[in-house]
C-alpha cells in the first residue's frame, strides 16, 4: 500500500489525540457507543502561517528528522518541529515534496499531521497545485479531514486538473482530491470515494475520513448519485457500501428508501441500514460490531420511529 495509507495506519495509534476528527467511528467496547461530543466552536481560519521564532534550529531540526541516524535523533527533530508550531509546515513542506527517501518522508509526514490542523485549512489549500506530488496529495487529504465549504473552488479546480489526466492520474492524488472535494459540498469526486467505500480493504482503513467527508456532501445530488448504484442484481457487497455513503451523504428523503434493508435477513447489510439511519436521520456515527440479535432490536426500535 502507498505511503500514506501506509503511514495513516501507524499514525492513527502513535497520533490519536492529534487526529481526533480523523478517528474512526467512536464507540466504547462491542455494540456500544459513547455519548456525542459536544459541538465544536468555530474555527479561526488563518489567512497565513506563524512566524517561525529560530529558522535556524527548525531546519536543523528538518535535518534531524530526515537523516534520522539514531532514533533519538528523529524523535528530537519531531518534538522541536512540532514545539516551533505550525509556522514549520511551510518549510517542512518543501522538504516532503522533493524527499526521495521513503522511510524520511513517513516520518516527515508524521510531523505535518501534527502541526496541521483546522485552522490551517485556507493555507493548505493555496498547495492543492503544488508541482509536487506529494505536496498536492498530502494538503488535499489533510484539508478534508477539516471540512471547509470556503475552499469548494479550490477542491474543484484540483478535481478538473484530476480527472483531465483520466487513467493516468496517481491513484492516492485521485483519493484525497475527492475526499477533499466532498468535505467542502462538492458531488464532483463521488465517483472516486464510491471505489474506496466497495473495496472492503480500502474501507476498513479510510471509514473515519470517508464518512466525515461525505458528511460534507450531504443532500439531494449526492443521494440521487448514491442510489443509482444500487439495482435489482446488486450483491451484498454493493448493498453495504451504498448504504454506508447514505450513512454520510444521504438527505432525509433517503430514510424511506434504507428502511426495507432493516428487513435483509443478511446481518451485515441489516447493520449497514441500521448506520445508514443513524447518520440520515440523526446525524449520529455508525455502532460497530453488532451482533444478530442485536442488530434484530435496533432494526425493530428503527421501524418504530
Amino acid at each position: 500500500m502507498k505511503l500514506i495509507t501506509t503511514a495513516l495506519a501507524a499514525l492513527i495509534v502513535a497520533l490519536a489525540p492529534l487526529s481526533a476528527a480523523h478517528a474512526s467511528p467512536v464507540q466504547d467496547g462491542l455494540g456500544k457507543e459513547t455519548k456525542a461530543k459536544a459541538p465544536a466552536k468555530p474555527v479561526e481560519r488563518l489567512t497565513a502561517w506563524p512566524k517561525v521564532a529560530d529558522t535556524e534550529q527548525m531546519k536543523t531540526d528538518i535535518d534531524r528528522v530526515v537523516a534520522a541516524k539514531v532514533p533519538e535523533m528523529a524523535t528530537g527533530g519531531h518534538d522541536g518541529l512540532v514545539a516551533a508550531g505550525a509556522g514549520v509546515v511551510p518549510y517542512v513542506l518543501e522538504r516532503y515534496g522533493r524527499e526521495r527517501d521513503e522511510d524520511a518522508k513517513k516520518r516527515l509526514f508524521a510531523v505535518l499531521v501534527a502541526t496541521t490542523g483546522a485552522e490551517h485549512t485556507r493555507l493548505l489549500a493555496k498547495e492543492f497545485g503544488s508541482k509536487h506530488l506529494p505536496v498536492r496529495t498530502f494538503t488535499l487529504w489533510r484539508a478534508a479531514q477539516f471540512p471547509d465549504p470556503e475552499i469548494k473552488k479550490d477542491a474543484d479546480a484540483a478535481w478538473a486538473r484530476v480527472a483531465k489526466q483520466g487513467d493516468k492520474a496517481d491513484p492516492e492524488e485521485r483519493y484525497a482530491v475527492a475526499l477533499c472535494a466532498a468535505s467542502t459540498g462538492s458531488i464532483a469526486g463521488l465517483e472516486a470515494l464510491w471505489d474506496a467505500t466497495r473495496t472492503p480493504k480500502e474501507w476498513d482503513v479510510k471509514k473515519g475520513e470517508l464518512r466525515a467527508a461525505l458528511e460534507g456532501a450531504r443532500g439531494k445530488e449526492a443521494t440521487a448519485f448514491v442510489m443509482k448504484k444500487l439495482d435489482d442484481k446488486a450483491d451484498r457487497k454493493v448493498k453495504v457500501a451504498v448504504l454506508r455513503m447514505l450513512a454520510g451523504c444521504g438527505d432525509k428523503d433517503a430514510a424511506s428508501f434504507v428502511r426495507p434493508y432493516l428487513d435483509d435477513e443478511d446481518n451485515q447489510v441489516r447493520v449497514a441500514a441500521i448506520n445508514a439511519l443513524r447518520g440520515i436521520v440523526d446525524g449520529d456515527p455508525p455502532i460497530e460490531n453488532l451482533s444478530a440479535f442485536e442488530a434484530i432490536e435496533q432494526a425493530k426500535k428503527w421501524k418504530g420511529r
